[in-house]
């Protein structure tokens, strides 16, 4: 649910894409292009293959760096092979991909369809708007996307969240079911059992929990080195704030939406609300000033990076951290860890909010309005909705790279999960698969997910907060219009930044609490209510999608 806007680079965007005459985003799919609608023709609805002719197409695709050449890859070799749609891809590197697809969508020189496309609602709405890329709802209700029909069947909110502002669909989803889409929280079981103390489930407890590990030398080395609770800034548009908001549940935050946006979330009367600017929200502030002020948390935990981290766990040295969907990372003193349970710091309901939607990105594979064939294309990418296919994606070929065991969960042969040559996974499947970095329409769930996530020990961590987590069909992706957008870049990169750098201060005491009304008055000054009425707006129109 940390979602950072592009609006800014969307809006200029807009403003460089040339007045198109390509097909409207009302018409047909199938007409999208000159001989389309024959074309189609050609095509078979399920099964395999999917052309009965093969069929020619270009893609462009963002390349990780670990993944091999995509025009000689061995995983899709197979597909080609099996589908009968052949693809010349333009492979570009991920970190030079968004430069050169904003380029060929400004001139109009466009590729048949984009793989790992990245694009956020904002750039699918005004791609959509200059008619560069087509709405696949009238192919999908065709027939030509049978698992993804089946998926919004079964799940109605996976429709809701994939359907623009406009009503139509424009891209194939990411999908996880996994438990990987759940971040977590680690408390050291090793210094509770030290010190003889029971697994907090208040405010209270927590802070009495934190002070022991301060004051009783739970590391047993005769010194007082040890940090209460940790953390490490990840990246530089990262505020290193995690291990606050991890807590936001606790004070009753996003159990009728998840966090739709940053510092923002639904209240139980279907208000959308800047819980920033909630006193519920200095409330929390005010805990965790007094848990700074009383050295509780790591002075470096807004500067030190992952590496710094994992060095102080590896000294034993810290006792709480909320980072990540497991523990592998911390060290070789991650199993001291455990997940806590929600922590509760109000009378009433509390949650665990660090739970993304099960569609986790919407713009991951977009057909354009040049595509000669457009229905094969959507039945290749739709293969990656399915088992089959997002097995192929993430684990290559069944009898080459895994196995299928009789209990129906996939495993990956051992010179791949442990290789010989000691290349991690990634590196050993980088002729198989494709889904390293992310990015790619699939749908993930805990049968074929290989990640640390799905370890035995990180699923019983999480059936700790499974209880409280905000239910799935409440989570929410906001979509808007292209007017919207335009409206939103007036509002959103200072309101958050001013918002980061206010939280901070209140936090360490570089600003008192005593100019809370101040702060919430400069917000109001940013037109916090326009910025609001938005995405009261989007959540309404989401609300009442059928």
């Amino acid at each position: 649910m940390k979602k950072t806007l592009t609006i800014v680079a969307t809006t200029m965007l807009i403003a460089a894409i040339p007045a198109l005459s390509a097909c409207s985003k009302d018409t047909p799919a199938e007409s999208a292009a000159p001989g389309a609608k024959d074309a189609a023709a050609n095509i078979t609805k399920t099964g395999m293959p999917i052309a009965k002719e093969p069929v020619q197409l270009k893609g462009l695709v963002s390349k990780y760096e670990l993944v091999k050449d995509w025009n000689e890859h061995k995983g899709l070799k197979s597909y080609e092979a099996k589908s009968n749609v052949k693809i010349t891809w333009d492979t570009v590197p991920q970190n030079s991909f968004e430069e050169r697809r904003n380029l060929l969508f400004a001139s109009n020189d466009l590729p048949d369809f984009v793989m790992r496309a990245n694009l956020s609602p904002q750039l699918i709405t005004s791609y959509a708007a200059a008619g560069q890329i087509i709405p696949l709802d009238p192919l999908i209700e065709a027939g030509y996307a049978p698992n993804l029909s089946a998926l919004m069947k079964d799940n109605d909110g996976i429709r809701k969240a994939i359907t623009s502002a406009d009503g139509h669909i424009y891209s194939l989803p990411n999908i996880s079911e996994a438990d990987g889409r759940i971040s977590s929280s680690w408390l050291n079981k090793k210094w509770l059992d030290t010190l003889g103390l029971k697994m907090p489930t208040t405010m209270d407890e927590f802070y009495q929990v934190l002070k022991a590990f301060k004051e009783k030398d739970p590391n047993g080395n005769g010194k007082a080195d040890e940090v209460p609770m940790s953390g490490y800034k990840e990246g530089s548009g990262s505020s290193g704030d995690e291990f606050f908001r991890s807590f936001y549940g606790s004070w009753g935050f996003g159990g009728n939406s998840g966090i739709i946006a940053p510092y923002m979330d639904v209240d139980k009367n279907g208000k959308v609300r800047y819980i920033a600017a909630d006193n519920t929200f200095k409330d929390m502030l005010t805990f965790f000033n007094k848990l700074w002020q009383e050295d509780l948390i790591d002075k470096e935990i807004f500067s030190q990076n992952m590496n710094q981290e994992v060095a102080k766990i590896d000294s034993e040295r810290v006792g709480y951290v909320a980072k990540g969907n497991n523990n592998l990372w911390m060290g070789k003193n991650r199993s001291n860890y455990v997940q806590n349970p929600v922590i509760k710091a109000i009378d009433g309901p509390v949650y665990w909010t660090g739970i993304s939607p099960k569609v986790r990105d919407t713009g991951s594979f977009v057909i354009t309005s040049k595509n000669p064939n457009p229905a094969a294309t959507l039945r290749w990418g739709d293969y990656f909705l399915s088992e089959e296919g997002t097995a192929l994606a993430r684990l290559g070929i069944e009898g080459v790279t895994y196995t299928i065991g009789s209990d129906g969960f996939y495993k990956l042969k051992d010179e791949f999960a442990h290789n010989p040559k000691g290349l991690t996974v990634d590196e050993a499947l980088s002729e198989y698969t494709i889904f390293q970095g992310g990015g790619i329409p699939q749908r993930v769930t805990q049968k074929v997910d290989q990640s640390a996530a799905v370890l035995p020990e990180m699923i019983a961590n999480k059936d700790v907060i499974r209880p409280n987590l905000v239910p799935d069909e409440k989570l929410m992706i906001p979509n808007f219009t292209e007017k919207e957008n335009i409206e939103l870049s007036s509002y959103a990169t200072d309101i958050k930044a001013f918002t980061d750098e206010q939280v901070i201060k209140f936090i360490t005491g570089a600003k008192p609490l005593s100019e809370w009304d101040k702060y919430v008055s400069t917000l109001n000054k940013m037109q916090l209510d326009k910025y609001l009425a938005i995405y009261q707006t989007a959540y309404d129109r989401w609300n009442q999608k059928k």
